[in-house]
């Protein structure tokens, strides 16, 4: 029984020393898709982040990000979906506003100079309709 433990403990460091002595894998280049932008990536923010967030005028929640519009052909994002107006998700509507009207304020709050009702009053966003 000691004769194959040992036999046993033989083979494994023969195996381990071998896999030790293989060639290390060298690691791949790898360069940047044309048009990517790192430096442009640092300052950027996944939609996925920024759906659900609530939108801020002062201390009051006045709307909540549902949706970051794309414009394909170009590569912009010229406007934040968000929901407007109702309680508790009744009477809520979907308003498109500028990204340019959204900023991150302190603490990590989006914030905008629109008001609540300049909001209220928009017209309503539908999707996949021309407003």
């Amino acid at each position: 029984m000691r004769a194959a433990a040992g036999a046993l403990c033989a083979l494994m460091l023969t195996l381990s020393a071998a896999g030790a002595q293989q060639a290390p894998t060298e690691a791949k280049a790898t360069t940047a898709l044309p048009g990517i932008d790192a430096a442009a990536l640092a300052q950027s923010a996944r939609a996925s982040k920024l759906i659900g967030s609530k939108v801020y005028q002062g201390d009051a929640a006045i709307g909540q990000i549902e949706d970051v519009l794309v414009e394909l052909d170009h590569g912009t994002a010229p406007a934040i979906i968000l929901s407007v107006g109702g309680f508790l998700g009744v009477g809520e509507k979907l308003v498109a506003v500028p990204v340019s009207q959204i900023k991150l304020g302190s603490e990590a709050k989006f914030v905008t100079d629109l008001t609540k009702d300049q909001l209220t009053k928009a017209p309503a966003f539908v999707f996949g309709k021309s407003n």
